[in-house]
This record gives C-alpha cells, structure tokens and sequence, in this order.
C-alpha cells in the first residue's frame, strides 16, 4: 500500500516538474533566440516595396537581435513561391515573410497555395503605402476627369496594364465601374516591360505603388494624376486622390506585415515583433521609407491578426463587384 502511494507521489511530483519544465522553456527559447541567422523572405523582386522595407530592416535588426538578418528574394507565381516556402519552413522565428496586400489578393481569388490567416503566425506591421496612378506624356489628359472623359469618347480603346488576380487588375475594374467606362486590361509579367509600354503609349493607364512609381513621376517619364489613399501622399502633396476628383471607391491602401510560421513559439513571436517596431521607430528608417511613400503603421500579433482576418472578406466583396463590365452607352 505504502508502495503504492509513493508510486503515485512519484508520478504527481513527474508531472509537477514536467509542467514546471514546460513553462520555464518558453522564455528560455526567446532568450535564447535567435542563435542563428535569420532570413526575411520577399515574394518579389529587389527594388519593391516589398524588398525596401525588407533591406531597411534587416539592418536594424540584425543589431538589435545580434545574428544577421538576411533578404531573400523568392519571386514568381505573383508572391506563391515565397508565401509557399515560408509556410513550409520549421516554425522557429528563423524565416520570416514580408506579405501584403497583394498576397491577400492571392488568396481571395483562390490563385494562392497557402492561407495568410491559417497558416502563418502574424507577428507585425511594417508599414501601409497606397497605389499610383499614370498616363503617358503625350496622352491629352491631365486629370482623372479628363482622362474619364477620353475613355467615353472612345469606349474599348484605353488600355491599362495589368496582370491576372493582381491588384492593378481590380483597379482598373473599379474605374471601370465607377467612372461607367470600358478600359481594356492588359497583362503584364514585369513592371518594366509595363512602364516602356507606357511611355510609348501603347497602354494609357498605369497602376503601381507609389515606391516604384515616384523615380517615374521624378524622372518625368510619365504622368501621375492620382493616388488611391483617403488622403494625399505627404511624398507626393501635390497629386490629387481619386476621392478628391469624384471617384471615393477607388480609396485603397497596401499594407504590408511579416509572417512566420504557423506554430513559431509565441515568445518568439513577441521577440521579432519588438525588434521590427524598434527598428521602424529609428528616424533614418521613417525618412528612407517616407521618400519611397511608404508610410508608419505599426503593430504587432493582435493588430496584424484581426487585420488579415478582415481585409480578406473585405476584398473578397471587392472582387466580387469588380468583374469585368461593360459601361454604359
């Protein structure tokens, strides 16, 4: 009998010391963390904003955690390839993804492989930026008004570039249906092949982020004539918003957030998500981020999280009323 009950002390006091192990690792693991390289993984190419704010933090963290952090650009299948990569990875902090926006589309459309809400563990924002908007030089429309204007004079022959379940496609969608025009999509694979088209105007309307689009706008390649933020960019003050020229549907930001896997220890989490808002509050990184008219949004898991969760029914209700339509004659 007495054997028994020691027995039983001895499993109780087992469990005791294994619960007791249990909740003293979890803040082991993030002191410890990170004790190798750690690498953020673009879904596009260098010179993204994507890729921007990527660089820009690496820096700082690479600091302020004591292991390097590295950039990898991972591009193709519209942000798949990466997205896919990070989602697979070892849910331990070492891999992270810089997401936006765009990646949601992927997802809404059903063009994406992995789920940014179910798959992924959010662990903060890293900054919001809104889309551009041109028309070639020599195109005789300054304003959105008078761009609207020329395409119901000829209805069918604008052109826009685009690409399949992309954010420009559904831009030009919106304009579309807003402004009762027919514009014509056109897909494009690279940003640059879209831009030479539209200095030569073989497309009329072009759609980026006002990253790439303001060494464009400065460089007098092409013309802007709006952006899709609530207000006007503070890089570029004196472009108007589609809000501004009548058209307030076409009020539509970009925000981009870093993702790790799903399963990443929570302390972990909490680790990286300190690092990222320490860097964005370094003054250099504000201006060098602020030139490329991206803009402070701050927050980390119970921010991002709720975040994702809405801008997918958001944009799924976008993407619904944005099919193709014809204007009205």
């Amino acid at each position: 009998m007495q054997a028994t009950k020691r027995s039983r002390r001895a499993v109780v006091a087992a469990t005791m010391a294994a619960i007791a192990a249990g909740a003293m690792q979890v803040p082991a693991v993030a002191q410890d963390f990170p004790t190798k390289p750690i690498t953020i993984v673009v879904p596009f190419g260098p010179g993204t904003a994507n890729d921007i704010i990527a660089r820009q933090l690496a820096q700082d963290m690479t600091g302020t955690l004591g292991q390097s952090v590295i950039v990898d650009n991972r591009a193709g299948a519209t942000g798949n390839i990466a997205t896919d990569f990070v989602a697979k990875s070892r849910p331990d902090g070492y891999t992270l993804l810089i997401a936006s926006t765009s990646l949601l589309l992927n997802q809404v459309t059903g063009n994406g492989i992995a789920d940014l809400t179910k798959d992924f563990a959010p662990v903060a924002f890293s900054g919001s930026t809104v889309y551009s908007t041109f028309v070639p030089n020599e195109l005789p429309a300054k304003t959105v008004a008078e761009l609207v204007a020329l395409a119901r004079q000829q209805p069918g022959k604008l052109n826009y570039a685009g690409y399949v379940g992309g954010l420009p496609q559904f831009l030009g969608e919106m304009l579309n249906r807003a402004a009762k025009i027919n514009t014509v999509m056109v897909p494009y694979k690279s940003t640059t092949d879209a831009l030479v088209d539209l200095m030569a105007n073989r497309i009329q309307i072009w759609f980026t982020p006002i990253a790439s689009g303001v060494p464009v706008q400065s460089a007098k390649q092409a013309r802007m004539i709006a952006v899709t933020g609530e207000t006007r960019s503070r890089v570029l003050p004196d472009i108007p918003t589609f809000k501004e020229a009548g058209f307030p549907d076409l009020t539509v930001d970009v925000a981009y957030f870093l993702l790790a896997a799903k399963g990443t220890p929570e302390a972990v989490v909490d680790k990286l998500s300190s690092a990222i808002t320490k860097a964005l509050e370094n003054p250099k990184i504000k201006e060098a981020l602020l030139a490329q008219g991206i803009e402070e949004k701050r927050g980390g898991p119970p921010e991002v999280g709720p975040y994702l969760a809405s801008e997918v029914r958001r944009w799924a209700d976008i993407v619904k009323l944005s099919a193709p339509s014809k204007a009205e004659k």
